[in-house]
């Protein structure tokens, strides 16, 4: 079901304080909060959101299509792209006993998940790469979530084959995709990469925004 947790204006955010501030390799990272929100922005662009009143809320226009398309249930769950740990929070408090994986290559983004946006959930953190930790990983996911982003939208990696040929190692369920595409070609070889190497995907785009959730099953048998 819809979380309907749209209370946080994206267009008319104000912040009442900055509670980090940094800028490296062209790239400008901030944490902000007002009286009911504290948020992520890289470069201008809000990545995560969390409310004070109940951290296990999802405010963004994305996530409340993906957890439509949630399973009934999940007990391995990876989450490729970590950012403030939106997701993370909200599954943890659906499914408390299941065991959490966030993977980023950003240990300043790790670190600031940690002190200003981790809650009561304790999943295990890995700086790496994703194509790296989906090789050297053991046993199968039964829900993965792929929310990668660069400063010009998604990584080439989410457009060659190597990372859906690992993900078919590890997945024995539900894929979901945060995909942001510039063009129709972009979506179309994302389509085409997950049909060959895993099953035909169902795509939902979000009106108003360039995101588009991509949800597919793969049959693998968990070991």
């Amino acid at each position: 079901m819809p979380c309907n947790a749209m209370n946080f204006n994206l267009e008319g955010r104000h912040a009442d304080t900055m509670l980090h501030l940094s800028c490296r390799l062209g790239r400008r990272l901030c944490v902000l909060e007002n009286e009911q929100h504290r948020w992520l922005e890289i470069d201008g662009v809000v990545q995560s959101v969390r409310s004070h009143g109940d951290p296990s809320r999802l405010c963004l226009p994305h996530q409340d299509l993906l957890v439509q398309w949630l399973p009934e249930q999940a007990s391995r769950i990876l989450e490729l792209g970590l950012g403030g740990g939106d997701m993370i929070r909200h599954l943890a408090g659906r499914w408390p006993a299941a065991e959490l994986h966030c993977v980023d290559l950003d240990d300043e983004v790790i670190e600031l998940y940690r002190h200003y946006f981790q809650g009561e959930e304790r999943p295990a953190l890995h700086l790496q790469e994703a194509h790296a930790f989906l090789l050297q990983a053991d046993g199968r996911f039964d829900l993965i979530l792929l929310d990668l982003f660069s400063q010009d939208g998604n990584p080439p990696l989410l457009f060659q084959p190597g990372i859906y040929q690992i993900l078919r190692e590890r997945l024995a369920g539900r894929l979901l995709i945060n995909l942001l595409p510039r063009t129709g070609l972009e979506l179309e070889r994302v389509l085409s990469l997950c049909e060959r190497w895993l099953s035909p995907a169902r795509v939902w785009p979000l009106p108003g925004y360039r995101n588009c959730i991509l949800m597919l099953d793969y049959p693998g048998q968990m070991s």
